[in-house]
C-alpha cells in the first residue's frame, strides 16, 4: 500500500455519501411540494352567514345566502394572495349527504392561479336540515 492511498479512498467514500445525501434531499423536496395544504371552514347559516380563513398567502371565504324558505346557497372564493396556486379541490361535507344539491361532488380547480386572483363556485340548494357543514379545502402550491 502506497503512502496516502487510504486518504484517497476515504475521499471517494465521502463523495459518494454526499451524492446520496443530495439525492435524498432532492427527492424529499419534490415530495413535500406535492403535499396539499388542508383548510377546513365551518359552514352554518344559523351561526354565521360568512366565514374567512386567511393563512397569509391563501384566503378562503365562504358566504351563505338564503335562496328560498329553508334552502341556502353556499358560495366560496379561494384567493391566491402572495404565491401562485397550482390546483385546489373542495368538498362540502354536511351532517347527512344532501340530496339534489347541484355540484355536491368534489369541485376541482386547476391552475396556475396567480395573485391577487381567486377561484369561486357554489353549491345550491342546501336545505337547513343538513347544517352544520364544513368546507374541506385542499390547496397545492
Amino acid at each position: 500500500m502506497k503512502k496516502g492511498q487510504g486518504s484517497v479512498e476515504y475521499l471517494i467514500i465521502i463523495a459518494v455519501a454526499l451524492i446520496l445525501i443530495g439525492m435524498t434531499i432532492y427527492y424529499l423536496r419534490e415530495t413535500a411540494e406535492n403535499v396539499p395544504q388542508n383548510i377546513k371552514v365551518n359552514v352554518d347559516p344559523f351561526i354565521s352567514p360568512s366565514s374567512t380563513i386567511d393563512t397569509g398567502d391563501v384566503k378562503v371565504e365562504v358566504r351563505i345566502e338564503q335562496v328560498s324558505s329553508g334552502e341556502y346557497k353556499v358560495e366560496y372564493k379561494i384567493w391566491a394572495l402572495k404565491s401562485p396556486i397550482k390546483k385546489a379541490q373542495l368538498a362540502l361535507v354536511c351532517m347527512n349527504k344532501p340530496e339534489n344539491v347541484a355540484g355536491y361532488s368534489v369541485i376541482a380547480h386547476t391552475g396556475p392561479l396567480k395573485p391577487p386572483n381567486y377561484w369561486a363556485n357554489f353549491w345550491t340548494p342546501v336545505k337547513d336540515v343538513y347544517f352544520p357543514c364544513y368546507l374541506d379545502v385542499y390547496i397545492w402550491k
